[in-house]
């Protein structure tokens, strides 16, 4: 896809997920439209005419509703999109997560490391990608359920009798949310997702 046609998309994810302007939308739409229309009958032609030319373009559950049908039927645009509304704990962010980026795998991820490796690229629907679009829909709804509580009870059971785990970190990880330096398990998520830099995120 063309490097243009990435950037309209992006403002429309970025208005649906609450961080762009109404005007900044039209405009993209517009834009989109007259970038694809070499061929009429391309989804990014269709979709880019049906909203520029909508009454009402900002009926947003109508619109993310068409623009999410057009990214899952067509993973070659390069974006996904995470239900956050579906992330209430750790093992609900990995089902997402696995759902959205493993369906085709015969195993699935459910660490930090594994989360960590994804996002490079050699596995799952990122195997090969160039460059990557993660749309986080109702972020504060998952950075409150992957917030300070969750994150006291995944470092609590590292530390249980007969862990495994490295016992002195995960005891300075404690003491460090429990005084309020600490990353809650949201913000470590953000954090990888961060250091990618062929990994665009939207929230």
């Amino acid at each position: 896809m063309e490097t243009k046609e990435r950037n309209q998309l992006a403002v429309i994810a970025k208005f649906l997920v609450g961080n762009c302007q109404e005007r900044a939308l039209a405009e993209s739409l517009i834009s989109l439209r007259e970038s694809s229309q070499v061929d009429v009958l391309s989804p990014l032609f269709r979709f880019a005419d049906k909203w520029s030319r909508a009454a009402c373009p900002t009926l947003v559950p109508e619109l993310w509703a068409d623009f999410t049908k057009l990214i899952s039927l067509h993973p070659e645009l390069g974006f996904v999109v995470i239900e956050g509304g579906q992330i209430s704990d750790i093992a609900n962010f990995y089902a997402e997560i696995n759902r959205v980026y493993m369906a085709d795998e015969n195993w699935k991820i459910g660490s930090l490391d594994g989360f960590d490796d994804l996002l490079y690229g050699g596995f799952g629907k990122l195997q090969n990608a160039k460059k990557h679009t993660i749309i986080w829909r109702d972020v504060d709804y998952s950075r409150t359920a992957l917030g300070v509580d969750t994150t006291l009870a995944y470092y609590q059971e590292k530390l249980a009798a007969n862990s495994p785990f490295n016992q002195a970190y995960f005891q300075q990880k404690l003491i460090d949310l429990q005084s309020g330096k600490g990353q809650t398990y949201f913000d470590i998520v953000a954090e990888i997702i961060q250091s990618h830099p062929k990994i665009d995120w939207i929230y």
